[in-house]
């Protein structure tokens, strides 16, 4: 079995066979010219009379013999590429055979256009040399995510050494770039420049050699209309190389924060005619910004976040690595404006922008894509010279559909691991020791954990697959696809054949996204549905874990129980112990008659053991329990009432005496030596305890009597006896209710306030 060869071997045999497209492609324009001289000589060397049999007209006396192609200071005719066309060989329907013809698409060569639907004005020219790339590190004022993707190159003092593309360590893997620099010319077909790149070139170098020069020969016959620049895993000097030669057409600045600003996916196309900066005037970009498992052989960059080096290195089985990454496709229009937009917004007010600026889409035009993806899953046959490209918006839009396409893909494989992941295996079914696994958690938390992880993980990728999907469709509207949008990309003559062919191609160009986003929507809903299944296994793994816990309860709570049995069986075998040591105790003081006998140490233990043993066996039942609880109130009932009948005896004796001493200060009979009878006073004394001692019996018993009873019983007390209705009266007022009858109900008093309630009354009463 053959082994399966490595991605830098697929990479390179990608490279020649480019290479080798390109010979191709150069002889057949080599061909081409041959053929065109030899027509041109034809008339030359075998003249034919025109029509009268006259000299030849002025028109056709120009057309005399050209000098060879490869000769200089020539000028070719505005029309040798349409005879060049009328002579090339034809299929069985007509149409002309050439190197991009439809033998595979089944479809008419891109070649049989007319050049005026292609671009025709050339790019404008520059170069640059690695000092002008260190001077531009050195010079440039970088912003915050500039700097952070630039720093291994500019603050570790890289810029001083001689060589700055150098041979990066073993264990450095976040920098294995590939590029794809294409230059496009008048016929719309890209040509790659890796035939510019020196062989044995190191990947930086090569991407290098690549982008440092544009139309640098003034006497090529194929000058780029366009350039389509891809660079995959760029180092940080291929960063700052990208920022040096791109600043002219694109902020650079700002291309570099929607690499490393973490965000959602977003079309920064809509608007941007009003910008005070004319290369954003002239930009549009497309960011993406998602996640993407990294592969072997393969690190995320500083910059990206991702598992620890250490995880990503040491990767655990049941684990997915997971790095977020971004890319951003952008294109500009060179060239004047063609026309001035009115701003009338109270924004564009505010900010004296009060006009914007729209290109010409058939401008010359640069397409720029930086990809940081840590895996191999990005498509390497984008662009090839098979391809034909009418203007800027067209490459600029096929390269979004790749990017599209590529997402899918990424958000597919993840969809699909995290999948295998949480799904059970199809033998669970006849393995009980793997049921258990996943219906009872383990006290590692695993499957917790695992379902956790891949639930939350999807609701990312969803969020991530809908940033996409709506930038699109708020973005790329029909008004876009038909030229009728008033900024972007907008036709200004609609029936002309030119603009006739962009929209026919333009509809094509939309059923491939529409196909995507049909493909997005529906991996969108695969998520929605695989989340589901998760919180379904993660409810009856809940489940399955609370029953396994109840049941495991159950058992502590009989193992409580009988913990408990034996702990009263021991209280039992300790209560028959405690009355015979206390007697035992007792007779063994030293002060005790030497003299004893077991009889009355016997009837001692009985008297003691016996109601001890009865006390204590009625109160571990319910009805002893209440049974004793109602002895112990009524025990503290009849306290408080003895307090309460002595409290108010003395009160009453001090009352008559205080009474009496003001009767006989005030009533002259007292002064004569006239008193009242012994017999009357006793008589009175007698009934007024007799009403205090009923008031406070019903007091303690919890019912009230009503006020106007108690004060016509009183009252009868000094009946007949004006003399003593003060000492009467003083009499009764101590006599108040304890407790209240509202409403048929008694309020309940504790024993303490029953305790300390009648020291209180008495205090008052004093007082």
């Amino acid at each position: 079995m053959s082994a399966v060869p490595s991605v830098a071997e697929l990479l390179k045999k990608l490279d020649e066979q480019q290479q080798a497209l390109g010979k191709q492609q150069q002889a057949y324009w080599q061909t081409l010219r041959e053929v065109h001289e030899a027509l041109v000589q034809a008339p030359a060397s075998n003249p034919t009379p025109g029509p009268s049999g006259g000299p030849p007209s002025t028109k056709s006396a120009k057309k005399q013999r050209r000098r060879s192609t490869q000769e200089t200071k020539t000028e070719r005719p505005a029309d040798w590429i349409a005879k060049a066309k009328s002579d090339r060989p034809k299929d069985a329907d007509g149409r002309p055979l050439t190197l991009g013809s439809s033998v595979i698409t089944g479809e008419s060569d891109e070649s049989d256009v007319e050049e005026e639907f292609y671009v025709q004005k050339p790019l404008p020219s520059y170069t640059f040399d690695h000092e002008n790339l260190r001077d531009h590190l050195k010079k440039h004022k970088f912003n915050e995510h500039g700097q952070e993707l630039l720093k291994t190159e500019v603050d570790h003092g890289r810029l001083l050494h001689p060589t700055l593309f150098r041979e990066y360590p073993s264990d450095e893997k976040w920098h294995n770039s590939h590029y794809s620099v294409f230059d496009v010319s008048k016929d719309g077909a890209p040509l790659s420049r890796s035939e510019v790149v020196e062989k044995g070139s190191h990947i930086d170098s090569a991407i290098w050699q690549a982008i440092q020069n544009l139309n640098t020969d003034p006497e090529s016959q194929r000058p780029a209309v366009g350039r389509i620049t891809i660079v995959r895993e760029p180092s940080p000097i291929i960063l700052g190389a990208l920022h040096m030669t791109m600043n002219k057409d694109f902020n650079m600045d700002e291309l570099f924060d929607y690499l490393a600003k973490g965000d959602h996916s977003q079309a920064h196309v809509l608007g941007r005619n009003f910008s005070h900066d004319h290369r954003e005037q002239r930009s549009f970009v497309f960011k993406f910004d998602y996640f993407t498992i990294v592969e072997d052989d393969v690190q995320p960059m500083p910059w990206q976040q991702s598992d620890s080096e250490e995880k990503l290195r040491n990767k655990p089985l049941d684990h997915i690595p997971l790095s977020r990454c971004s890319s951003v496709v952008a294109l500009s229009l060179s060239g004047e404006p063609m026309k001035r937009l009115r701003n009338n917004t109270r924004k564009a007010r505010k900010e004296h922008n009060d006009h914007g600026l729209i290109f010409d889409p058939w401008a010359p035009w640069h397409v720029v894509n930086i990809q940081c993806y840590p895996d191999h899953k990005a498509s390497l046959d984008i662009h090839d010279s098979t391809k034909h490209y009418v203007n800027g918006p067209e490459a600029f839009l096929h390269t979004v559909l790749a990017e599209f396409q590529d997402a899918e893909k990424r958000f597919a494989q993840i969809y699909r691991r995290i999948s295998k992941l949480v799904t059970p295996p199809s033998d669970f079914m006849f393995d009980g020791g793997l049921r258990d696994k996943l219906l009872f958690e383990d006290d590692e938390f695993t499957y917790s954990r695992r379902y956790f992880w891949g639930f939350q993980t999807l609701g990312l990728m969803r969020d991530g697959i809908k940033a996409i999907i709506d930038a699109y469709e708020k973005t790329f509207t029909d008004d876009v696809w038909e030229g009728k949008h008033k900024t972007l990309w907008p036709m200004m003559d609609e029936r002309s054949k030119r603009n006739e062919h962009y929209k026919k191609r333009m509809a094509h160009l939309k059923k491939d996204f529409e196909k995507i986003i049909k493909d997005l929507y529906r991996l969108a809903d695969d998520n929605d549905e695989r989340r589901k299944e998760i919180r379904t296994l993660r409810d009856q793994l809940f489940n399955g874990t609370s029953v396994l816990e109840s049941r495991k309860s159950v058992e502590l709570s009989t193992v409580t129980i009988l913990q408990g049995h034996n702990i009263k069986l021991l209280t039992l075998v300790s209560i028959f112990f405690l009355p015979l040591t206390f007697v035992t105790s007792v007779f063994g003081m030293t002060d005790m008659p030497s003299h004893h006998f077991f009889k009355y140490f016997a009837v001692t233990m009985t008297t003691v053991c016996i109601p001890f043993f009865l006390l204590i066996g009625s109160l571990n039942t319910t009805s002893g329990m209440e049974f004793w609880r109602g002895k112990w109130h009524d025990f503290l009932d009849w306290i408080q009432f003895w307090r309460s009948t002595h409290q108010d005896d003395a009160s009453v004796r001090s009352d008559e005496h205080t009474t009496r001493r003001r009767s006989m200060s005030i009533d002259p009979s007292w002064s004569r030596g006239r008193r009242p009878s012994v017999s009357k006073g006793q008589r009175e004394s007698i009934v007024s305890m007799t009403t205090l001692v009923k008031g406070r019996a019903n007091s303690s018993a919890g019912h009230s009597q009503p006020r106007k009873e108690s004060g016509i019983e009183l009252a009868q007390v000094s009946e007949g006896e004006s003399a003593n209705s003060t000492a009467a009266k003083t009499a009764t007022q101590p006599v108040t209710p304890v407790a209240s009858a509202e409403n048929g109900t008694t309020n309940k008093i504790s024993w303490f306030d029953k305790l300390t309630g009648g020291r209180k009354r008495s205090e008052e009463h004093n007082v």
